[in-house]
C-alpha cells in the first residue's frame, strides 16, 4: 500500500490541525479547571495533553491559540496569571458533560453549572476538582512554552503535580484498572475512543534480551501468511528452541502454507510453545 506525502507548507492551519488530530490518536483528554485573577472558575477540555516525567511528576497540556484568529483562550490566561490548574481525566460517564464544557462560553462564565459537573475544593490550589472525574491532579505551573504566535500555534503549559486524587474503586490489586477508570480519548473530527472492555489488552514487556526479528529463520520472514505481529511474538522469545526435539503430531499440516496457518492460529491463542513446535516442523527439509 502506497503512502501519501503531505507537507505542512501546503496546508492551512485548520487542515494541519485536522491531520494531526486524526493521526496522533487517540489522545488523553485533560479537563482543565482554572480560575482567573478574580477567582472566577473556568472548565474546558484539551486533548493536546500527556505526562512527561514522574520524578517530579510533570504533566503538560496545550490550550493553543484559536485557529481562526490566533487569540488566546481563557484557560491559558487563567493558568498563566495564577500559576495553578487542575487536570481531571474524562470518563465515559461524563463524556457529554465534558462536551458541553468544550463550547466557547463568554469570558467570566463558570462552565461547572453549564455542564452539570460538580466543583470540589482542592487541597493545594485554588481551581476546583471535578467531583465526577475518577482521576485528577492538582498542578503548579512550572513553564509556559510558546510554539508560535499565529492561528493554531501551540501554547504549552507544563505543571508539576502537587496531589493526585483517585477514586477508590479504580484500584484493582493496587494498580489502576482501565475498566474501572473507563476513560475516553480524542481522535480526529468527532471521533472518540473508549479505553475499556474489549478495546484494551495486555502486552508484556520483553523479559531480558529478546531474540529479535533479524534472527528469525528466513522461511518465516518470507511467509505470505504470517503477519508482522506473528513474527514479533516469535522475535520476542529469548532464543531459538531446539528444533530437533520437535515432534510431529497426528493431524499436523504437512504443506508449508498449512503449517504457517497453524503457527498463526497458535499465536492467536497465545500458545507460543505450540507455535515454535510447528515452526520446527516448518523448517524440516
Amino acid at each position: 500500500m502506497s503512502h501519501r506525502t503531505i507537507l505542512p507548507a501546503d496546508l492551512s492551519p485548520i487542515e494541519t490541525n485536522a491531520l494531526l488530530c486524526g493521526g496522533v490518536a487517540p489522545r488523553p483528554i485533560a479537563l482543565a479547571s482554572t480560575v482567573n485573577a478574580e477567582g472566577l472558575r473556568n472548565l474546558s477540555p484539551f486533548s493536546f495533553f500527556n505526562a512527561f516525567g514522574s520524578n517530579p511528576p510533570m504533566v503538560a497540556f496545550a490550550p493553543n491559540r484559536r485557529g481562526r484568529d490566533g487569540t488566546v483562550k481563557h484557560t491559558y490566561l487563567n493558568a498563566a496569571a495564577t500559576g495553578e490548574f487542575v487536570i481531571a481525566a474524562v470518563s465515559h460517564a461524563m463524556l457529554h458533560q465534558m462536551n458541553v464544557a468544550s463550547a466557547e462560553w463568554p469570558d467570566g462564565v463558570d462552565e461547572f453549572p453549564k455542564c452539570g459537573l460538580t466543583p470540589v475544593p482542592a487541597l493545594h490550589v485554588e481551581p476546583a476538582l471535578v467531583g465526577e472525574s475518577p482521576f485528577q491532579m492538582e498542578c503548579r505551573l512550572q513553564q509556559v512554552v510558546e510554539l508560535g504566535n499565529g492561528p493554531g500555534s501551540g501554547l504549552m503549559l507544563v505543571g508539576e503535580v502537587l496531589a493526585f486524587h483517585v477514586r477508590e474503586d479504580c484500584f484493582v490489586e493496587g494498580i489502576l484498572h482501565p475498566d474501572a477508570l473507563d476513560l475516553v480519548g480524542r481522535n480526529g473530527g468527532a471521533f472518540y475512543t473508549r479505553a475499556s472492555g474489549r478495546a484494551v489488552f495486555q502486552v508484556p514487556k520483553p523479559a531480558g534480551k529478546p531474540l529479535g526479528y533479524d534472527a528469525l529463520p528466513e522461511a518465516l520472514k518470507q511467509s505470505r501468511i504470517l503477519t508482522g505481529n506473528d513474527l514479533g511474538l516469535l522475535a520476542n522469545s529469548p532464543a531459538l528452541p531446539d528444533f530437533s526435539a520437535m515432534i510431529r503430531m497426528p493431524g499436523d499440516p504437512i504443506a508449508p502454507a498449512g503449517l504457517d496457518h497453524a503457527i498463526h492460529n497458535a499465536l492467536a491463542l497465545g500458545d507460543l510453545d505450540e507455535a515454535w513446535r510447528l515452526v520446527g516442523l516448518r523448517l524440516r527439509p
